[in-house]
């Protein structure tokens, strides 16, 4: 199910200032340099029409610690491995049941990712020590050039920092690594914005939805031909932590409109096509579900940077075509725990 549709335009952002003696990212579109780069067994931040990926070989254990470590995740957490299209999948899947390839041909490339029995020479830091993958085809063409080119799988988890906002612009994955040296490939806006639709298709198990993405669950029911358990189970997958997705500033939702903070220079705001007048910044994502997905981390972006005391979001309808919104939300907007 490719997503044909234009990009959206990236929010302004506020520009980066650095000493010039400090190291600081590269961003570049030279795809030659980038393939170096992956095959010396280190990172680089790679385009999805979903979300921006820190990027390493997926056969390369020491390139794989380097994606925990710079991201500063749990090796608890797996990785998901991009491919460059599906027949690639068996070299990493030891069984495709008959459900998976269904739904590869209808949505690969695309956003959705199938968890599958893992061969046993799949790197078990890529799995998180389970004995399943995932693997996804990404629809962007800068992620499958760069794929075909380096002839094999890349783990890609977003390109920021573990449970920060999710990066859909090379300037986003800067402002997250500002001081590292790490590269850059740009591809521009994403055109999805949220992450892939995860389902799991194990053996002895139900098939299950782990994760809502914009590729949505009665979609996937009606390509598979069957329900799919909106539960988790017992295999752990990304996105899973109660508080994701996040801005340092906090963050909360609403369905009743807080009035009087709209009085408020230092409060932003984030609104789903029902704008009200506010003192302080604020960003309209219309009403429509494609277009506030492929905008929302940006506008987090943009009001994180301005120092204010609170960002509210006002909630979209409660529908099958915002499940993967709504869900984001609910992560972004949990407090962050007490030291």
């Amino acid at each position: 199910m490719p997503y044909n549709r234009p990009l959206p335009t990236a929010a302004p952002l506020n520009v980066i200032s650095h000493d010039p003696l400090t190291t600081m990212p590269s961003i570049t579109t030279d795809l030659d340099r980038c393939v170096q780069q992956l095959r010396s067994a280190n990172l680089l931040a790679m385009p999805t029409e979903t979300v921006y990926g820190l990027a390493a070989d997926a056969r390369n254990g020491e390139a794989v610690a380097k994606v925990f470590q710079l991201k500063q995740r749990p090796d608890s957490n797996p990785l998901i491995v991009h491919l460059a299209d599906a027949s690639q999948a068996s070299n990493w899947a030891s069984h495709i049941p008959a459900q998976a390839q269904v739904l590869m041909d209808a949505c690969w490339p695309g956003p959705l990712t199938l968890v599958l029995p893992a061969r046993d020479d799949v790197l078990r830091s890529v799995t998180a020590g389970q004995d399943s993958v995932a693997l996804r085809v990404p629809a962007h063409p800068v992620a499958r050039a760069l794929l075909q080119a380096f002839g094999d799988g890349l783990v890609a988890p977003s390109a920021n920092r573990y449970m920060s906002i999710s990066p859909t612009s090379a300037a986003h994955v800067a402002r997250q690594f500002a001081e590292s040296e790490l590269l850059i490939l740009d591809g521009g806006a994403c055109q999805v914005g949220l992450e892939s639709s995860i389902v799991s298709l194990l053996p002895g198990d139900s098939p299950r939805l782990l994760r809502h993405g914009m590729l949505g669950q009665a979609r996937l029911e009606q390509i598979l031909g069957q329900a799919l358990e909106n539960r988790p189970g017992s295999v752990r997958a990304p996105g899973q932590c109660r508080r994701h997705y996040a801005p340092g500033t906090p963050t909360s939702s609403f369905s009743e409109l807080p009035r009087p903070q709209l009085d408020d220079p230092d409060c932003g705001w984030i609104w789903c096509g029902q704008a009200h007048p506010s003192r302080g910044p604020a960003v309209d994502l219309s009403g429509d579900p494609e277009r506030y997905a492929a905008g929302l981390y940006a506008a987090l972006y943009q009001l994180d940077a301005l120092a204010l005391r609170h960002i509210h979001i006002q909630l979209p309808p409660q529908s099958a075509a915002w499940a993967a919104v709504h869900e984001r939300l609910s992560r972004a907007c949990e407090p962050a725990e007490p030291y």
